[in-house]
């Protein structure tokens, strides 16, 4: 006697299939992803790739001249991370579109609202249905921090 049955196999290698064919369209959309930000004056604009890269740096007029050194690194410094952190949820919004047509037996992923959820989830998927037999290792903490 098999221990499954030939249209159990099938839907589950289905489901493999389309969540692999799910998963090769996040990796190749995931690069593309990009987000442009301003300063509210508008002298430096700055777009970030979906993955947090600098791609592209530029300066309206002069004005940032007059600027002292640690005003401009200042306002560097807040431009690129209010790009990163656009680039990030618009990434975010792309991967949890995909990842509502996953099988349902893949778990929440398409429900997830930030980077540290998504990561719980996948987390959650290899270890939810494992046997806690009190021999799986625990990974040590310190500090609040895993190591």
């Amino acid at each position: 006697m098999a221990l499954f049955d030939d249209s159990l196999m099938e839907s589950t290698l289905a489901e493999l299939a389309r969540t692999q064919e799910i998963t090769d369209r996040i990796r190749a959309e995931g690069p593309q992803v990009s987000y442009q930000a301003s300063d509210r004056n508008k002298l430096v604009t700055v777009t970030v790739g979906g993955q947090g890269d600098l791609r592209e740096l530029r300066f309206r007029g002069d004005a940032y001249r007059e600027l002292a050194p640690a005003e401009l690194a200042d306002l560097l410094i807040r431009t690129i991370e209010a790009a990163r952190k656009g680039a990030r949820d618009r990434a975010l919004a792309g991967i949890q579109d995909l990842m509502r047509d996953l099988p349902s037996s893949v778990g929440r992923l398409g429900e997830v609202t930030s980077v540290e959820d998504l990561v719980d989830e996948l987390a959650d998927m290899f270890t939810r249905n494992m046997p806690d037999d009190g021999r799986r290792a625990t990974p040590p903490e310190r500090d609040g921090q895993w190591t």
